[in-house]
């Protein structure tokens, strides 16, 4: 099973950022948002799928690792 993923910041705050993502056809059309606190989650359709977990994690590592959120990124597998 092949996986193409893509996101996109739209916001941030002192209390986490928003994403928005979709996968091939780029509509970006769903939302998540990641607590910078804790690193929490929150899915606005409530959907924790294999492609929330993969944006999620790849922003999450991102922050990690230099202290910035990513601006956008692209998964496929």
């Amino acid at each position: 099973m092949a996986i193409y993923v893509v996101f996109r910041k739209s916001s941030e705050d002192s209390m986490g950022v928003t994403y928005e993502f979709g996968g091939a056809d780029h509509r970006f059309d769903r939302v998540l948002r990641v607590s910078a606190v804790d690193y929490s989650v929150r899915v606005e359709d409530g959907r924790n799928d294999h492609t929330t977990v993969r944006v999620a994690g790849m922003a999450i590592r991102g922050h990690r690792a230099d202290g910035v959120w990513p601006k956008a990124g692209v998964h496929q597998a």
